[in-house]
């Protein structure tokens, strides 16, 4: 957790604007939410993200 917590605390910091986990912890962070829920909210997307690419990979590698 504190590894994610880390990667999305900097993907904030640098001000990632096209990134998607930035888009998205700022929509929570204007909602009103508190630190810890938009924060937790981000390292989710952030690994739905990394799943569905990961997926993808081997999707691809086992298709050749």
């Amino acid at each position: 957790r504190k590894q994610l917590f880390q990667v999305v605390r900097i993907i904030v910091q640098l001000n990632l604007y096209d990134d998607p986990v930035y888009q998205f912890v700022m929509r929570k962070k204007a909602e009103g939410k508190p630190y810890y829920v938009y924060m937790v909210a981000g390292c989710n997307k952030l690994l739905r993200i990394y799943y569905a690419r990961v997926k993808e990979y081997l999707a691809a590698e086992n298709a050749n």
